[in-house]
Formats: C-alpha cells, sequence, structure tokens
C-alpha cells in the first residue's frame, strides 16, 4: 500500500485542509481512496443523495481522479465526486480525444462523512481495462488528484506533484507513483 499527501497547485487560493490518498492493488483489483481531514466546512461536498451514474464534467466541481499510463503511453482516467457519481476515460495516446471507456463499469465506492472526515473509496476492476492494457508485467504509472470546490464555488487543484505552469492533471511527469 502507498500512502500520499496532496499538495495544492496555488496555496493561497486553496483552502486550508489536508488531503491524503491511499493506493493498493492485487491480481483483480486496484483501490484507491482520498481523504480530507480539515476544515470540510469550506469545501463543497454536494448534497447528500447518490446518484451512482456516469457523469461528464465532474472536474468542474469537487472531484477525486485517478490516472492509470501503461508503458505504451495508453491511460486510463477516472473521475469520482462526493455523491457517487464517476466517469472513466481512455486515451490511446497522449492528446487523444476524451472518450468515455464504455468497457468500464462502476466501480465499487464507499463514502463516509463526519463533521472531522471526508474518506471515498474505490475498488476498479482491472477486468473491465481494455484488452491487453496490463501487457506482460508491464509497470504501470498513476497520477493522483483532486479538484476542490470551496463554498464561494472556486476551484482548487492538488495533486502528487504540480509539473506544468498551469493546473495539468493529464502531464506524464506528474503521474509519478509506480507499480
Amino acid at each position: 500500500m502507498a500512502k500520499f499527501s496532496l499538495i495544492p497547485f496555488n496555496l493561497e487560493t486553496a483552502p486550508e485542509t489536508v488531503i491524503e490518498s491511499e493506493l493498493n492493488t492485487n491480481i483483480d483489483s486496484i483501490f484507491v481512496s482520498f481523504r480530507i481531514k480539515k476544515n470540510l466546512h469550506l469545501i463543497e461536498l454536494g448534497n447528500a443523495t447518490p446518484a451512482k451514474n456516469r457523469t461528464l464534467n465532474l472536474w468542474e466541481k469537487t472531484c477525486f481522479e485517478l490516472f492509470i499510463k501503461n508503458e505504451s503511453d495508453e491511460y486510463v482516467e477516472f473521475n469520482f465526486s462526493p455523491n457517487f457519481q464517476w466517469n472513466c476515460f481512455y486515451f490511446k495516446k497522449p492528446g487523444s480525444p476524451l472518450l468515455e471507456l464504455e468497457s468500464m463499469k462502476m466501480p465499487i465506492l464507499d463514502i463516509l462523512l463526519s463533521s472531522e472526515h471526508f474518506f471515498l473509496f474505490a475498488e476498479i476492476k482491472k477486468g473491465y481495462f481494455p484488452k491487453g492494457f496490463f501487457g506482460n508485467n508491464e509497470k504501470l504509472s498513476c497520477g493522483i488528484s483532486c479538484v476542490i470546490q470551496d463554498q464561494s464555488k472556486d476551484n482548487s487543484y492538488w495533486a502528487l506533484i504540480h509539473q506544468d505552469s498551469r493546473p495539468n492533471f493529464h502531464h506524464f511527469d506528474s503521474f509519478k507513483y509506480k507499480f
């Protein structure tokens, strides 16, 4: 299991909070979690109504993201919202158009919310990835990020590392974790 702390692109405009993530994998699944541990009242977490459906443009508000890239530079992007909305996109190569990965079924999602913590957990089944994505024991790279919308509807951008002059979660140099 790997544990990470996400950092904001611009510390001055980000809410004062702590965002952590964990990633784990086994033969069948990839597991990712996100935890917000401070000042939840500053963050827009939507309503409490679960909407377990695929939705476009989740990144326009609070959204948790996982990018997984293989050695051929194919990559998959997952988006998860605080009310169980999700989506998954497949990029055959850098700069490919945004394409929903139709074969991906809804990951198993769990969300826990208290006055002190927000926790999102996702289990993603490897069997729904494009055929050959995992190759023969290929090393995978991942980027873990999120968009946090505050109560004023301003967005801040958080990631393992920011490698561009603007918030760019698709920048391969920010796919720092290898597994």
